[in-house]
């Protein structure tokens, strides 16, 4: 497998840069959320559902990712999120 195809699906794509999907507008939607939240309740709650889309998206990506780099940023990411 040489570097190109690292970054290739299987029909030849680049998979580095693919639109937002669920998990990843949950994500940012929820962030913003907490920044704007007005009491330190509502600010850890929407931190936490936040961080709970962004699992959602590592996970999808680790085992369902498009190309090994997709997969490879979706475990690093679980990682972290899971030692966090």
């Amino acid at each position: 497998m040489g570097v190109t195809s690292y970054f290739r699906d299987r029909r030849g794509k680049q998979t580095v840069v693919l639109p937002p999907n669920l998990p990843l507008l949950a994500w940012a939607g929820f962030g913003a959320a907490s920044a704007m939240a007005l009491t330190p309740r509502y600010q850890d709650l929407m931190r936490r559902a936040s961080q709970g889309a962004m699992m959602w998206w590592a996970a999808g990506e680790t085992f369902r990712g498009r190309s090994p780099f997709r997969r490879t940023l979706g475990a690093a990411t679980l990682m972290r999120s899971l030692t966090r």
